[in-house]
């Protein structure tokens, strides 16, 4: 990851552990249309987000209704 955007996600996660108490595992919410996109464009979401966001994550999907 490049040294800016590192520095932008550090920021930013440092505000929201300040003011909103967001802590480790992080718990991130995916849809699907998220995880197509990050399908098409390879990207592996199980290794980058814990990168990017330097520390734990935990993946959490949403629930798919189907309509008949």
């Amino acid at each position: 990851m490049k040294i800016t955007r590192q520095k932008h996600a550090k920021k930013h996660l440092g505000f929201f552990r300040n003011n909103f108490g967001v802590r480790e595992p992080y718990q991130i919410l995916l849809d699907g249309t998220f995880c197509q996109a990050a399908l098409r464009g390879r990207i592996q979401l199980r290794e980058q987000l814990p990168r990017y966001l330097m520390g734990e994550t935990q993946l959490c999907t949403t629930r798919i209704r189907i309509y008949l």
